[in-house]
């Protein structure tokens, strides 16, 4: 049975190698100057872009200051190295098992499901493009954690070896998982059975998602990821039953937020984690870029817990509909975010050196820029030039609203550090969550 099983599932070889010669056909084929020309300019950014990253932080994590960074001895680079390494491994899981990696867009999966064609012709360039991807990637990330291990193990003067090294094995570990995960999507380790085999609803699954990273790397935009996780998320909750209330309006919304965190505990762990990662690089780059990334972590994680939040800021008929103060109600709903928030600023900046009240601050700072981030999405507005092409304004304002007042407070917690008021910087910080609360919305 599994013979005929997967003879059917074979299709038309001949068939495929003429699908794409008429897909080949009915567009513009580019010269191989052309051809050429793409590459050298994907080839020349991806290198400029490594090049300013592994610059940026290697000699800081080769030589880091003391005075700025918490002092490592070489069993501290020795465990940063370990948790960069097992973060990195936890990544490529995740990611290669996200987008793929045999995808396909809905209109290409559409047409899969009726035509006779050999799927493994035709899917065989989105396995190699999530290889290629997955290879660089896993690369780099060895590169960083070489630094981490030339570091720990005291040869620092010349690291060459042991970036080398840990390059090579990130590059390894990605072509293995690769096979592993196309077993766990297709049923084979080979290539070309898993594409025959791979269903179609995981065929257009994945597809979804490269879809939604693409868009948001190209456009500058996380309207595409926050939509597609926003459905998987609905969908994986289901159907729950109502729970009586607690009391009057207030407590019950109360109760019912903490009860809807409970079910977000994946989203949430997801997010700690990357406080975990903050606090890394804190640790290795020093005070300044660990607080920088610490406070956009925390302002993720308060974006993550506070769904009823957003929801209420969000939906004026929802604001009229209650016959409570909407700052009454959008004070009880910011408590179980802020509570968390708090949490992952005890990670992200718990061995930094900072003062007891800075944790609390970054809290009130992202809360603060997780309310600003509620506004409505500005128009798109005029479009202006740049090296990786033409960029709306609007774009870019989505992104800065939120993470300015996060930054804002950030550096008040660094000032407010530095000149020994941690009280003005803490009201400072409580300040700026006020006012995104009680400041009127239409």
């Amino acid at each position: 049975m599994s013979e005929v099983s997967t003879e059917s599932l074979t299709g038309d070889r001949q068939a495929a190698k003429e699908v794409l010669r008429t897909r080949r056909r009915a567009t513009h084929a580019p010269s191989p100057l052309q051809v050429l020309q793409d590459w050298y300019v994907g080839l020349f950014i991806a290198a400029t872009l490594l090049t300013m990253l592994f610059a940026a932080t290697g000699p800081a994590i080769l030589q880091p200051d003391c005075d700025t960074a918490v002092c490592l001895d070489a069993g501290g680079h020795d465990v940063v190295a370990l948790v960069a390494a097992a973060l990195g491994l936890l990544a490529a899981v995740v990611g290669l098992r996200a987008v793929g990696p045999v995808s396909a867009d809905p209109g290409q999966a559409s047409w899969l499901l009726s035509t006779p064609a050999d799927r493994a012709l035709l899917l065989r360039g989105q396995v190699l493009r999530v290889l290629l991807v997955a290879v660089v990637a896993g690369a780099s990330w060895g590169v960083l954690v070489g630094f981490a291990v030339a570091s720990g193990a005291g040869l620092s003067a010349a690291p060459v070896v042991s970036v080398v090294a840990c390059a090579a094995v990130g590059l390894l570990v990605c072509l293995l998982l690769t096979p592993i995960t196309l077993r766990r999507q297709g049923g084979s380790f080979v290539s070309a059975r898993a594409a025959r085999a791979v269903p179609d609803g995981e065929l257009a699954r994945a597809g979804q998602v490269v879809q939604a990273v693409t868009a948001a790397t190209l456009m500058l935009d996380t309207v595409a990821l926050e939509v597609l996780a926003a459905r998987r998320r609905l969908a994986r909750r289901g159907r729950y039953a109502s729970r009586p209330g607690a009391g009057g309006p207030l407590p019950s919304i109360l109760v019912h937020e903490f009860h809807a965190l409970a079910r977000r505990s994946r989203q949430l762990l997801t997010a700690l984690l990357s406080c975990v990662g903050a606090l890394v690089v804190g640790l290795l780059l020093g005070r300044l870029a660990g607080a920088v990334l610490a406070a956009l972590v925390v302002f993720a994680v308060a974006r993550t817990s506070a769904g009823g939040l957003s929801t209420w800021l969000t939906t004026p008929g929802l604001r009229r509909a209650l016959p409570d103060h909407p700052g009454a109600v959008a004070a009880v709903l910011a408590v179980p975010p802020f509570v968390m928030a708090v949490v992952g600023s005890l990670i992200a900046v718990g061995a930094l050196g900072l003062p007891w009240w800075a944790p609390v601050a970054f809290a009130f700072a992202a809360m603060a820029g997780a309310m600003r981030a509620c506004d409505p999405p500005p128009d798109l507005g005029a479009a202006f030039a740049t090296p990786g092409g033409a960029v709306h304004v609007g774009l870019i304002q989505r992104l800065v609203l939120g993470p300015d007042i996060v930054l804002a407070g950030a550096a008040v917690v660094l000032i407010g550090a530095a000149v020994d008021q941690g009280p003005l910087a803490l009201l400072a910080c409580a300040g700026l969550a006020a006012w995104q609360l009680l400041r009127p919305r239409d």
